[in-house]
């Protein structure tokens, strides 16, 4: 990928604005350095929300998902509000056994128009009966989805009787997932996710799935579908579904249907603390409301839209989709847009037009690596770069309308700030859908088999490949609830087999000191003496799993430590970058180059570690720029600085989680760079281009 590739900015899609609530409350994120990161509020530590309605209610139903802060909500404690109704299920809990992530649910009382903040608090939990199955169907609910000439699927009466799952049981809100074949088709089936509110209100998202991991002969099916909720059709709209791919059966700007009126109940997180959490990076971008970025949010739905996605997921060049998270999560979380959350959703919701949906049908859930160690993906999907099967072991070959493409080496944070949002049974499957495709495209011996390692340099990846896929993995542990004993441990076995691979051949034994992980081709190629790799590529896997880190799975004792170990080695790679003026440093004002010599051969051994390496990092800057460190600058430069979408902004996370994590020498190196005199000409950029506007995290 050239310089000039680099570039090229895809065009942007023009959106309608939708209706949502607010403003954000306050921050919690900090930073260390000569210059302070901006932040978006004053420190509160409030645990709060916004309420808010276009038509108001004396009791207006909601439901969130909501991240706590370790240590805050201690284990047993639950939470009570000064506006609403309330009721918190726990769905995961930090390594200290406080609250990580719940799914909160009530009513308010909302006048029109009027944002009502919801502060938690804790305080007795609500001992009143949870709402059941008989309450579901005393409010008279029926429900159908319409497949054209394949069939259709109902519920009504006893049929709501035999959930899939129990998602959420409350007083004030229940939940269930529900599935059903469509008519005898092998390969369509409806799902239903069900929430019934204190009162009798009831919210349905409806959607069609075309993937199975082993059925034979998956193709694309084409016709109308529909959904009709108490006998009223809701949806129509002729869809050719791909293989693997499913859409929620919505259009426009709802994201759902309800069974009676829609309360057109709008929230939005305090984000200044869910930064605060670790499980999303922290921005210091503040986005105005009629940013360029807010304006090419796409905010209302239609049935496998591109949406804001890429046009062709794998091209060289920038793309919004590309970072720790999407830009369309990131201004969830950097700007009070009432569009921010529509696009969150809309964006989210388009991630079916992938075929990434491979259901194990003895299961009915996302596979289990366990359970597949040597099965590898098919033709027909739409997946690029997939690896081969030593035991000839694929899923079927797929024919039809192809899926949109999916390359492992720049796919998005799929589904997991949607969840983390709305609480969703839908968008946590996403997030394991995502995490067992990249288990699957890779060839099962340099996965090693169930283990499933995303090796820089083996198998169908790349280094950044290979980061986003463990950048993806460790969302699907936080994701998946504590509970889930199906899915839980396979993911969590997986992200600790990656850290104790990666630390025994990187830290346990001599390898190189400078945080190069093997890359999997030499930028320019043999013939020069000098190994090239591109730096940015090894900043997005240090940040990947530096948010791995923040993000706390539970590991055993002795992978944790190894998580620490590796991160700190890994992390040198930005850390040396960022180094002063004498002869045997690199300078850190030329940090963010394409391409950067990481050994003085073209063809050094990273597996057992021998090189030969470099001698110091003044050798490294000399090999790379073709000239010894100068000793000074006046400024950050090259690598079109201070454009936010260049190299400059591509390394902010490696070093930020590398403050953050307190890695040796960190700190002195980041103050480099927010000292240096032009160091605000990027700040002020990041306010267009968020993404990469990651900055350490300081909890006040």
């Amino acid at each position: 990928m050239s310089k000039v590739s680099r570039r090229k900015f895809l065009s942007h899609l023009t959106a309608t604005l939708g209706s949502a609530a607010a403003v954000c409350h306050g921050s919690d994120a900090d930073g260390a350095g000569a210059a302070a990161p901006r932040s978006i509020g004053p420190p509160t530590g409030n645990i709060e929300f916004t309420l808010s309605s276009p038509v108001g209610a004396t009791r207006a139903p909601f439901c969130l998902g909501y991240a706590f802060r370790k240590g805050q909500i201690a284990a047993g404690q639950t939470l009570v509000s000064n506006k609403a109704h309330l009721q918190v299920t726990p769905k995961n809990y930090w390594p200290d056994g406080s609250l990580k992530f719940a799914i909160v649910a009530g009513s308010a009382a909302l006048t029109a128009n009027t944002p009502a903040i919801a502060s938690l608090t804790t305080g007795a939990a609500d001992a009143s009966p949870a709402l059941t199955i008989t309450d579901l169907r005393s409010t008279g609910i029926t429900a159908r989805v319409i497949a054209g000439a394949y069939g259709q699927a109902d519920w009504a009466a006893a049929d709501w009787n035999t959930p899939f799952q129990v998602w959420v049981s409350g007083p004030q809100m229940s939940s269930w997932v529900y599935r059903k074949p469509v008519g005898r088709d092998a390969h369509l089936v409806a799902w239903l996710e069900v929430r019934l509110f204190a009162g009798g209100a009831v919210e349905v998202l409806p959607w069609i799935e075309n993937g199975f991991l082993r059925v034979p002969g998956p193709t694309s099916k084409a016709a109308t579908y529909g959904f009709s909720l108490g006998g009223t059709p809701r949806f129509s709209a002729a869809i050719d579904l791909p293989n693997h791919c499913r859409t929620p059966l919505v259009a426009g700007a709802a994201p759902s249907h309800w069974l009676g009126a829609d309360p057109q109940v709008t929230v939005k997180h305090d984000t200044a603390y869910m930064q605060t959490t670790g499980l999303v990076p922290s921005y210091r971008a503040t986005v105005p409301a009629d940013a360029a970025a807010i304006k090419r949010l796409v905010t209302t739905y239609t049935p496998l839209q591109v949406g804001n996605h890429s046009t062709a997921m794998g091209s060289g060049g920038y793309d919004a989709s590309i970072g720790l998270l999407p830009e369309w999560d990131v201004l969830y979380l950097t700007s009070a847009s009432p569009s921010a959350y529509a696009g969150l959703i809309v964006n989210a919701y388009g991630g079916g037009r992938y075929g990434i949906h491979f259901r194990d049908e003895t299961t009915q859930r996302p596979l289990r690596f366990s359970s597949y160690p040597s099965l590898v993906v098919g033709e027909g999907s739409g997946i690029s770069s997939s690896g081969a099967s030593s035991t000839n072991s694929y899923t079927p070959a797929a024919t039809g309308t192809p899926p949109a493409t999916w390359a492992s080496s720049h796919h998005p944070s799929l589904g997991f700030m949607a969840y983390l949002v709305t609480g969703r049974w839908y968008f946590m499957e996403e997030v394991q859908f995502v995490a067992t495709l990249n288990y699957l495209k890779n060839t099962n011996t340099a996965r090693l088999n169930a283990q499933g390692i995303f090796q820089s340099a083996a198998g169908a990846n790349t280094t950044r490949g290979a980061a986003w896929a463990i950048r993806s993995l460790a969302q699907a542990v936080c994701a998946t609830p504590d509970h889930d004993t199906t899915l839980r441990h396979e993911f969590l076995a997986s992200l600790q087999a990656n850290i104790d691979w990666n630390h025994a051949r990187y830290v346990a034994r001599r390898n190189n000191p400078y945080g190069w992980v093997q890359p999997y081709s030499d930028y320019t190629g043999v013939g020069d003496g000098i190994y090239f790799e591109a730096t940015w590529q090894q900043d997005f896997y240090t940040a990947a799993f530096g948010y791995a880190k923040a993000m706390e799975p539970a590991l055993p004792a002795a992978s944790n430590q190894r998580l620490t170990e590796f991160f700190a080695w890994k992390a040198r790679s930005i850390v040396g970058r960022l180094g002063g003026g004498a002869p045997t440093d690199y300078l850190y004002a030329d940090a963010a180059q394409y391409t950067i010599a990481v050994a003085p051969t073209d063809t050094p051994d990273f597996v057992t570690g021998t090189g030969p390496w470099h001698a110091n990092w003044g050798a490294i800057y000399a090999d790379t720029l073709k000239t010894p460190n100068p000793g000074s600058a006046a400024g950050l430069r090259g690598a079109y600085y201070p454009d936010a979408t260049s190299y400059w902004g591509d390394l902010q996370p490696a070093i930020a989680y590398a403050v953050q994590h307190q890695v040796p020498g960190a700190l002195e190196a980041y103050q480099r760079m927010t000292s240096a005199a032009n160091w605000q000409q990027l700040v002020s950029n990041f306010d267009a281009n968020p993404v990469w506007s990651v900055q350490p995290l300081r909890r006040a």
